[in-house]
């Protein structure tokens, strides 16, 4: 598989860390190109990670039902 003709949405997660990995060290060198494709990689990882975290929250209990407090 060619890394140019694969978007990130479609890599394993394990391929995607070792590709961002790869061109983050590309890009420390001075590759401007690479610091490109690293943000890209990255920014996919973050999506990834912010999609399943993210849990729906219990239906709120209503308190119209009684007071927390008691009228005498």
């Amino acid at each position: 598989m060619s890394e140019s003709m694969t978007t990130p949405a479609k890599l394993e997660d394990s391929e995607l860390q070792s590709l961002a990995a790869e061109w983050r060290i590309r890009a420390m060198q001075g590759d401007q190109l690479a610091h490109r494709m690293a943000q890209a990689l990255e920014a996919e990882q973050r999506r990834r990670i912010r999609d399943t975290g993210l849990q729906p929250l219990p239906p709120a209990r209503s308190s119209a039902s009684a007071p927390w407090w008691k009228f005498w």
